[in-house]
């Protein structure tokens, strides 16, 4: 086979491969109303999904936070927001968490809004004033502890901080079955998962005892995520 034919079957190979490419695209519009057309090449990043758009001769990349993507979207790519928080946990990333990275008791109206538009469940964690200090989730320690809390589960849960020095008589009755239970054992911070309503009590997450670390809050972490996960299939039905 000469050269010059060898250039042609080349060129049309990839012909052929972008004109399957485009036929196998999809679109992709965002939450916030922007469409990316023929999109291909999608990772599930942390930061969210990172896919290439436009046409053969004008392609980009862009990632997508995962709050701007419909359920739909991230269903289709096997997004698990849970997944996603243990991994990036495990990076141990020092954190430095403020109160406004979750909603407060104040404005829990605001929190059950949320958590019913994004059909998700609400995660009330027990802290002191004095864990919000730089730390690395999978250490020992309170504030290490609500860092980890944070890092898991702040993408597939709707948050609420509720204070242990002033606020643990003002929370839903559901919630109080969560911070009351067996498994609290005294220690925060400690997380109730409830519906979105507030009206049914999923399960409580403890912090894990005195000796608390990132390997003890991770088992406990992935056997109550399948607890939220079981509830929601059950739910759906």
């Amino acid at each position: 086979m000469n050269a010059k034919l060898k250039t042609k079957l080349f060129f049309a190979s990839m012909m052929l491969g972008c004109l399957v490419l485009s036929a196998a695209a999809e679109d992709i519009t965002t939450l916030d109303g922007h469409t990316y057309q023929n999109v291909s090449n999608v990772l599930l990043r942390q930061n969210g999904l990172f896919f290439v758009y436009g046409t053969a001769s004008d392609m980009h990349g862009v990632t997508v936070a995962y709050e701007f993507l419909p359920p739909d979207v991230k269903a289709r790519y096997h997004y698990d927001p849970f997944e996603m928080g243990l991994a990036y946990a495990r990076q141990n990333i020092p954190t430095t968490l403020t109160k406004g990275t979750a909603f407060s008791l104040d404005n829990l109206e605001a929190a059950k809004k949320k958590a019913k538009a994004e059909k998700k469940m609400i995660g009330f964690i027990m802290e002191w004033d004095s864990f919000f200090v730089t730390a690395r989730p999978l250490e020992q320690g309170s504030p290490c502890g609500l860092a980890h809390f944070y890092d898991v589960f702040h993408d597939g849960l709707v948050l609420v901080y509720v204070r242990h020095e002033s606020q643990l008589g003002d929370v839903p009755d559901a919630v109080k079955q969560g911070f009351n239970g067996p498994e609290e054992g005294g220690f925060a911070p400690n997380m109730a998962v409830v519906t979105a309503d507030c009206s049914k009590f999923v399960c409580e997450i403890p912090y894990g005892g005195d000796s608390s670390n990132g390997g003890i809050r991770e088992k406990i972490f992935r056997e109550k995520i399948a607890v939220i996960k079981k509830f929601a299939q059950e739910q759906e039905k």
